[in-house]
C-alpha cells in the first residue's frame, strides 16, 4: 500500500470513529440537562401553588429535590408534568354537532351513531351490523310473543 492509501484509510478510521462516538458525547455534556429541567418544572409546578408559599427556601429545596428523585424512579420526564390534554375541537364554542366534513360523506344520523359508540372513520359496517341484529332479536322477540298468544294446536 503506499502512503497515501495508508493516509487514506487512516483517515475514514478515524472519521468512522468519530461518527460512531458522536451520540456518546452529546449524552455525555446533555446529561444534566434533564435532571435541570426537570427540577425547575418541578419547582414551577410547586412555586404556581398558593399553598408553598409559607415554605422556607430549604424547604422548597428538599421538596423539589424529594420529587425529581421520585420522578426520575418512575421515568417522569418534565414533558409528563407540563402535558394538558388538547381541546377537543369536534364541539364548536357553541357546543353544537361535529362539522359534517368528519365523516366523508356519511348521512349525519349514522356518523354520530358512529361517534357515540366511539368508532372512527366513515366505515358503517358495525353500526349497521348493530342495527340489523337488532332487528333480528325484536323479530325473535314478537314471534315468541306471537306464539304465545296463540299456539299452536296439535290435530
Amino acid at each position: 500500500m503506499s502512503s497515501s492509501a495508508r493516509t487514506a484509510h487512516f483517515l475514514a478510521f478515524v472519521i468512522t470513529l468519530l461518527l460512531a462516538a458522536t451520540p456518546l458525547i452529546a449524552r455525555a455534556q446533555t446529561a444534566g440537562a434533564p435532571d435541570a429541567a426537570l427540577r425547575a418544572t418541578i419547582r414551577a409546578e410547586l412555586l404556581s401553588d398558593p399553598r408553598t408559599s409559607s415554605l422556607s427556601k430549604a424547604q422548597l429545596d428538599a421538596m423539589v429535590n424529594i420529587l425529581t428523585q421520585e420522578a426520575q424512579k418512575q421515568g417522569i420526564t418534565s414533558h409528563d408534568i407540563t402535558w394538558h390534554p388538547q381541546t377537543s375541537t369536534d364541539f364548536g364554542a357553541s357546543g353544537g354537532a361535529a362539522p359534517a366534513n368528519t365523516c366523508d360523506g356519511t348521512p349525519a344520523f349514522s356518523c354520530i351513531f358512529d361517534q357515540a359508540l366511539g368508532f372512527l372513520g366513515p366505515d358503517t359496517t358495525i353500526p349497521f351490523a348493530l342495527g340489523a341484529a337488532s332487528m333480528g332479536l325484536v323479530w325473535v322477540l314478537a314471534e315468541m310473543i306471537h306464539r304465545r298468544k296463540h299456539p299452536a294446536v296439535a290435530r
